[in-house]
């Protein structure tokens, strides 16, 4: 099986990188539930009673509306269009009652509540991967959609200390597809985009934000839950460096 997916020559060229940015819940911390598991049970939180079956299929249908609208769209979909038109059609396909940016504050919420749950663990490969590229001279940063006491979350567990710049949504003003947190991440390290990568689990909120502002992304995908032939996919965070 190959080591990733996609073309790595869209991912990274070596030698033009010179900072990495990582997504927190599901990238650097993960669940053994896995991404859509954890998405069902955000649903819980908020009042759907939803098998994962149910959102599994329902996801799978959102993602292949928005892949085809992205097909016939000239001029392709901004990162927030295309994340929202994702979501109304998940909303659509489990006949969700909340729609809109009621629904994307309240499912943003409780996926935090469920990756800051006990069972969510430090990714093996976080630390040996945050090493090696701190020791190459790569500048670090984070940007996630979270509350306000990431700097603290991360330097629990050991990994505040590798990064430059911390960019937590609360604590900006801005989620993750929208463009201004890639902004003031990339400021915050003093990097143009076109010299910058972030990986993440997410691909509306991590790949096509990141690409929506001229980051390169990479999508980690432990369980082959989010297949998308458009952008260079990850099954291990560590094997990030080979791409770096």
């Amino acid at each position: 099986m190959a080591l990733f997916k996609g073309s790595s020559s869209r991912a990274a060229r070596k030698g033009s990188v010179e900072a990495v940015f990582f997504d927190v819940g599901g990238t650097l911390v993960y669940s053994p539930l896995g991404r859509l598991e954890m998405l069902t049970q955000a649903l819980g939180l908020i009042g759907y009673n939803l098998t994962r079956d149910q959102v599994v299929k329902a996801n799978d249908r959102a993602r292949q509306a928005v892949s085809r609208r992205r097909r016939r769209h000239a001029k392709g979909l901004e990162s927030a269009e295309a994340s929202r038109m994702w979501l109304d059609h998940l909303a659509a396909e489990l006949d969700l009652d909340l729609r809109g940016d009621l629904l994307e504050g309240q499912l943003a919420a409780a996926v935090r509540l469920v990756e800051a749950r006990p069972e969510v663990v430090v990714d093996p490969d976080a630390h040996p991967l945050l090493a090696d590229l701190k020791g190459r001279g790569l500048r670090l940063g984070v940007i996630s959609n979270w509350s306000e006491d990431l700097p603290e979350y991360l330097a629990e567990r050991g990994l505040a200390g590798y990064f430059d710049a911390i960019i937590a949504s609360d604590a900006v003003g801005s989620t993750k597809p929208h463009r201004e947190i890639f902004l003031r991440a990339l400021s915050a390290v003093n990097c143009l985009p076109k010299r910058a990568i972030h990986v993440g689990d997410d691909y509306w909120a991590d790949v096509v934000g990141a690409r929506g502002i001229g980051i390169r992304a990479i999508l980690v995908d432990r369980r082959n839950e989010s297949p998308h032939e458009d952008c260079v996919t990850v099954a291990r965070l560590k094997q990030v460096a080979d791409l770096v």
